[in-house]
């Protein structure tokens, strides 16, 4: 149990404190480099049927016999019927996994939310993945199975890029946070969920980055 502890306390020293607005500038980044990669047609098609997005554009994972994992993110709620997006709300993400594994790896990592609970879930002041919530890797490829309903299997898929490398990505038993310094910096003061998910996305990071989601969901064919 000590290793826990000190595991848990010295996993965020591996993160440099970024602003609100560098994160969203960095999930950009993450958005593009996620959306080239060849397999990434089914990431897509989700995104299409999703109501939210939760992006972490660096999640620390350490593995010594304990692993465990530190990321701070945002959430960005979608109102299909409107195609309008509201937030951010940013988060805070960690998790501790038993087993085999060894080394230190840092990954983009992307949670496409499926329904509103999934959207609620996350919201709360703090939630376990897994457990009211169900949470799956994303599935890979061009494109969905067309026998699939992958809406209907879970709440939330799971993606994570690193380097050029794309794939689903388990976080199971993972905790999802309020941030709440880094809303305050963002917002100017401490709001809270239900005002930020009222508001639409003002600066010009976020600006941009809602600007390439929907080149991505309302892509027609050919293009």
């Amino acid at each position: 149990m000590k290793r826990v502890v000190i595991f848990l306390i010295c996993v965020p020293l591996f993160v440099f404190a970024v602003s609100a607005n560098e994160r969203l500038n960095s999930a950009l980044s993450i958005m593009k480099e996620l959306s080239n990669v060849p397999d990434s047609g089914a990431f897509v098609e989700l995104l299409r049927q999703s109501e939210g997005l939760a992006i972490f554009p660096s999640l620390i994972r350490i593995g010594l016999v304990i692993g465990g994992q530190y990321g701070e993110g945002f959430l960005l709620k979608r109102d299909v019927a409107r195609g309008k997006w509201y937030g951010p709300v940013f988060l805070k993400l960690t998790g501790l996994s038993l087993g085999a594994q060894l080394g230190i790896q840092n990954v983009g990592l992307v949670l496409v939310l499926m329904n509103e609970q999934a959207v609620k879930s996350l919201l709360s002041a703090s939630v376990t993945l897994g457990g009211n919530v169900s949470i799956a890797a994303g599935p890979l490829g061009r494109s969905l199975s067309a026998e699939t309903d992958y809406k209907l299997q879970a709440s939330i898929y799971s993606y994570s890029v690193s380097k050029g490398f794309f794939a689903g990505l388990s976080l199971q038993g993972s905790m999802v946070q309020l941030d709440n310094d880094a809303n305050k910096e963002y917002y100017g003061t401490l709001l809270t969920t239900e005002e930020m998910m009222k508001r639409e996305p003002s600066t010009r990071e976020a600006v941009e980055l809602i600007k390439f989601l929907n080149s991505l969901i309302y892509l027609q064919p050919g293009d």
